[in-house]
């Protein structure tokens, strides 16, 4: 009977142990380290600026979510005044905190499959932290060496000019209708007058 107990503790505290290890889920996600190197050569576009934290986020199919990210400076590739930049969803909290004290962000992105805005390259890799002109977050050497280097300023911010195409067409449209209907009367009470 004593033996049968022991078993049955042995069992119960091994479910219980199953049990905690299976429902707890981890909340952080784990990026390789890469060289800095294959960082910028894997980025197309490299901007030095702040996200803008009170933006409306947009998501993906991956663990990024999108926030402006107001450009001060372009570096390689094309980048307008405000860009949509990802941020991994684990990284708002310190990224904000940073932002707070001064901080900017030399971003490394890159398009995804996962994303319809640029994310960092593998996450934290493509966020190299810019504190009063020094690169603070490692690789200061390769990294000051970009920072340092020939800059453009980002392109004005594009104004939706889709909308207003988009009412030109409505509007030319809309004329040509109303001169059709207008044509088609006069000649409907054209030829009721020759009758």
């Amino acid at each position: 009977m004593i033996e049968g107990k022991k078993t049955m503790r042995k069992v119960f505290f091994i479910l219980f142990a199953l049990l905690l290890a299976g429902g707890s889920s981890s909340f952080a996600t784990k990026w390789l380290e890469l060289n800095p190197e294959k960082v910028e050569s894997r980025s197309q576009v490299i901007v030095l600026g702040t996200y803008n934290f009170k933006s409306k986020q947009k998501s993906s199919k991956g663990n990024f979510y999108g926030r402006q990210f107001q450009v001060e400076k372009v570096y390689k590739g094309k980048a307008t005044e405000t860009i949509t930049a990802g941020i991994d969803v684990y990284d708002k909290g310190w990224a904000e905190e940073y932002q707070q004290d001064g901080g900017k962000f030399l971003l490394f992105l890159e398009k995804t499959k996962e994303a319809r805005f640029l994310v960092p390259v593998a996450g934290p890799n493509g966020m190299v932290q810019v504190q009063d002109g020094r690169i603070l977050s490692g690789h200061e050497g390769f990294y000051g060496k970009i920072l340092s280097g020939e800059a453009r300023t980002p392109s004005p911010a594009e104004s939706n000019n889709d909308g207003g195409h988009l009412l030109e067409a409505l509007l030319f449209s809309l004329t040509g209708l109303i001169t059709f209907l207008l044509i088609i009367r006069f000649l409907a009470t054209e030829k009721a007058k020759s009758y």
